[in-house]
């Protein structure tokens, strides 16, 4: 049943939660992992146009890391692995790449954010959540 499963990562520290349940997922299915970050062009908007390049290196080179890492944990598990780094608005990327591999579900972390926070920024695990018909497993992850 669960064939393909999309781990979304921004690489972060806590993400070890996250991708640990998604690989005790898949060895349970011998699924493929399929990692997923995505960069978030908006940021370009406040930078002056002589920083754009090294920034978009800099965020790159990260969310590249960040797929990398979850792709060789579960390489490590004997699982298959993509890692993919895509440009854009991260919840319209991370359903569009969802519909493109026809992925079984969803494994993703949440960060808990207050009211004021959540009108400001948004969630992308919400806008996941709310805008996909498929299984999503969403991972609590500690606020600091």
């Amino acid at each position: 049943m669960y064939d393909d499963i999309l781990v979304p990562t921004d690489g972060g520290e806590q993400m070890d939660a996250v991708t640990d349940a998604a690989i005790d997922l898949a060895m349970q299915r011998e699924a493929t992992i399929h990692a997923l970050s995505v960069i978030d062009r908006g940021v370009f908007l406040t930078l002056d146009e002589g920083l754009t390049d090294a920034v978009d290196e800099e965020l790159t080179a990260n969310a590249q890391d960040a797929v990398d890492s979850v792709a060789e944990r579960a390489n490590a598990a004997g699982l298959d692995s993509e890692a993919v780094v895509r440009g854009g608005r991260p919840g319209e990327e991370i359903l569009a790449y969802a519909d493109e591999i026809d992925a079984d579900v969803v494994v993703m972390g949440t960060r808990g954010v207050d009211a004021h926070e959540r009108k400001m920024l948004g969630s992308v695990s919400q806008d996941v959540i709310t805008q996909t018909s498929r299984p999503t497993l969403v991972i609590p992850l500690e606020t600091t």
